[in-house]
């Protein structure tokens, strides 16, 4: 008797078929027990055994099916929590298949399970399906290939395929029999030469060709090229329940089977069915045309996506000293993601031996609001956190030497090993992080949030963040800042640079790499038509005489009230080593608010307007605008009481939940900060 059934003795449990009996007694009723026995002789083989596949082993092993073929190749991980059976602190590292098998023997230690540890292959696909009753998908979404020839092979071998897929809070069903309806290539019209987007596109129109999730999932976290998405633990629930009964009805030849082109959907969030038969499959002249939308939908916002995640570099222990080129140049690649003034990128990189440098580069930005470089500096301190941040994942840490001289204002960042790979869960936010200039919800800021980020700005001496969460407060900042911001539509120069930072076009994103597009300003129809009449600045000019140019300054105090904090962020000093750190520190917080789910929109005018002022440089400034500075400058630092005037100001910015964003800055490529 197997080892997990030595304790049923204690329950007057003494063979397989007494624990039999027992276990699955309250199937009687439901189940004949002719039917029972039939389920315990049957044979079901399941591909995957991660958030789908997993729970279709369980399901099954608790209906009395006695003989199972299962594979997976892969191991749990963190991520794998929100809806994989097996995945618990306990097991990760450990093989999915492994825990998996131990899982359902403890369920039944009299079933049988052969295991296929290197997942399925077009070579031993055949000893998969050997004897095999039906077969429950548990692949993942994006197996597409292995997955079709699987499917093929089955229905040449005259078995049963399910396929159950989590969207959203729903489960999506197809059934395919090798005797009626349509094949795999038939119903999802799959031809030769389909890029991968194609085919996963083709699969999830043709699973879900009445899709109920599409009301309420946010498909910026679905990336198709890089096979992402979201699933949730009830879907993958569902998904167990709807496919697990149609193996019973196929293996008790029970009436009522739907094979393709039938199709289901049950989504319990919307309380809605769709069910109906998708004819022709995906050559359903609506269904082409739904996939070509949707097609065309997908290829417009590959220019509206954040950033293309460059892939990560696989090395060796052996390689970490020194680090490979591979790995420094992913480095900078993630230092390149940081924020900078009008998105100007002023930065410059150099790899040598283990070794990554990051120095400002003074001819990038020669705009009024990068006084003294100091919006550059900060810039590049941003940058070198970043680097700072992705290093764990080669199993580095990080040795910083910030640089002001001769040679140049940055950093020469060297690389020694570490015992073990310590990734930074704010590694991925890097790629996430960016502006949002959209209107935020008033809600309060989570005190959750904000104990983070003070955590987060510890680690940065001299560095501290001034929070203003009062509404009565952030309403009086917001009357200061839009009398600062008049500033920046009244000044030729800084009129003048923005309008060259803006990237009007498509066309000119594509092109420079740099900038702002023009969508990404969030200025709305009636903006977009602003910013173009405005562009020469005669006409910017007329319009501040009108009066009409203040409605820029509007928007910002708009955006200030809708928000549920503002924050300044200081350093001690005012020399350029106390911004490189500010830059590293505000990188860092900005990194938690996006881990947190918040939105930043930096409010830099006012900071470096009176960085200016205290760098005794206000004489480029009109009269009546320094004016304005000093009008507001009292009420200002009441605001922040425990700001000095001597402190660095590095950014004060507002934070709070707004709507997804759609375009998105661009970067220019790693060839052209390399020197």
């Amino acid at each position: 008797m197997p080892k997990f059934s030595s304790h049923l003795e204690s329950y007057d449990i003494h063979s397989a078929s007494e624990y039999y009996d027992q276990a699955f007694s309250r199937n009687i009723g439901l189940l004949t027990r002719a039917e029972q026995k039939k389920l315990k002789r049957a044979k079901i083989a399941i591909p995957g055994m991660g958030g789908v596949g997993g729970l279709h082993l369980i399901t099954m092993v608790r209906s009395g099916v006695g003989n199972f073929h299962i594979s997976d190749f892969d191991v749990f991980e963190p991520v794998n929590i929100n809806r994989q059976y097996g995945a618990h602190t306990g097991c990760f590292g450990k093989p999915k298949l492994d825990v998996m098998k131990e899982q359902a023997l403890l369920i039944n230690p009299h079933i049988n399970i052969k295991t296929f540890p290197h997942g399925i292959k077009p070579d031993n696909i055949d000893a998969f399906l050997e004897g095999v009753d039906v077969v429950l998908d548990g692949l993942d979404f994006f197996c597409f290939d292995i997955r079709r020839q699987l499917f093929k092979r089955a229905r040449e071998k005259g078995i049963y395929v399910v396929t159950a897929g989590p969207m959203g809070f729903s489960s999506a069903l197809l059934v395919f029999a090798p005797n009626q309806g349509m094949g795999f290539d038939e119903y999802f019209n799959i031809v030769e030469n389909m890029s991968p987007e194609e085919k996963s596109l083709s699969f999830a129109l043709g699973l879900a060709p009445r899709a109920t999730h599409i009301k309420y999932m946010d498909f910026s976290t679905v990336n198709l090229k890089q096979e992402a998405g979201p699933s949730l633990n009830v879907a993958c629930q569902i998904c167990a329940g709807m496919a697990g009964t149609e193996a019973l009805r196929i293996i008790l030849n029970r009436k009522g089977l739907k094979p393709v082109p039938h199709y289901f959907q049950f989504d319990p969030f919307l309380m809605k069915l769709r069910k109906g038969k998708l004819h022709f499959g995906n050559r359903n002249p609506i269904q082409r045309m739904k996939i070509g939308i949707v097609k065309k939908m997908i290829e417009s916002r590959k220019n509206k996506a954040p950033v293309n995640i460059p892939e990560i570099p696989q090395i060796s222990s052996m390689e970490k000293t020194p680090l490979p080129e591979k790995a420094l140049r992913y480095l900078v690649m993630a230092g390149i993601q940081a924020p900078s003034g009008d998105n100007a990128q002023p930065w410059k990189f150099s790899i040598t031996d283990n070794q990554v440098s990051v120095w400002i580069d003074p001819d990038a930005d020669h705009s009024f609001f990068n006084v003294n470089q100091i919006a550059s500096i900060i810039s590049c301190g941003a940058a070198i956190e970043n680097i700072n941040v992705a290093a764990g994942l080669f199993g580095v840490e990080p040795e910083i030497e910030l640089k002001d001289n001769l040679s140049g204002i940055g950093a020469r960042i060297h690389f020694k090993p570490m015992a073990h790979v310590q990734k930074d869960p704010l590694h991925e936010f890097i790629w996430k992080r960016h502006t949002n200039r959209t209107m935020f919800r008033r809600e309060s800021f989570s005190k959750s949030a904000l104990n983070l980020i003070d955590g987060v700005i510890s680690g940065f001496p001299g560095a501290k963040l001034h929070v203003v969460t009062q509404r009565e407060d952030i309403k009086k900042l917001a009357k200061i800042v839009y009398t600062i911001d008049r500033i920046r539509t009244e000044h030729r120069s800084l009129h003048e640079h923005l309008m060259k930072m803006i990237r009007f076009s498509p066309g000119e994103v594509e092109k420079t790499g740099d900038g702002l597009p023009l969508k990404n300003l969030q200025a709305g129809p009636a903006g977009e038509i602003f910013l173009k009449i405005s562009k020469p600045w005669a006409v910017m000019n007329a319009f501040n005489n009108a009066g009409i140019g203040r409605m820029v300054a509007f928007h910002s105090y708009q955006g200030i009230i809708n928000s549920s904090a503002v924050i300044l962020l200081t350093v001690e000093g005012s020399g350029n080593k106390d911004f490189l750190v500010g830059g590293r520190a505000l990188e860092r917080v900005w990194l938690e608010l996006t881990r947190q789910g918040y939105h930043i929109q930096p409010m830099t005018a006012i900071t470096l307007f009176f960085m200016r002022l205290f760098l005794n440089q206000g004489r480029k400034f009109m009269q009546k605008h320094k004016d304005l500075l000093n009008s507001v400058r009292e009420d200002y630092f009441k605001l922040f009481r425990s700001v000095d005037a001597k402190n660095g100001q590095v950014m004060l910015f507002r934070v709070g939940h707004g709507r997804p964003i759609r375009h998105f800055t661009r970067r220019k490529g790693i060839e052209s900060f390399l020197i």
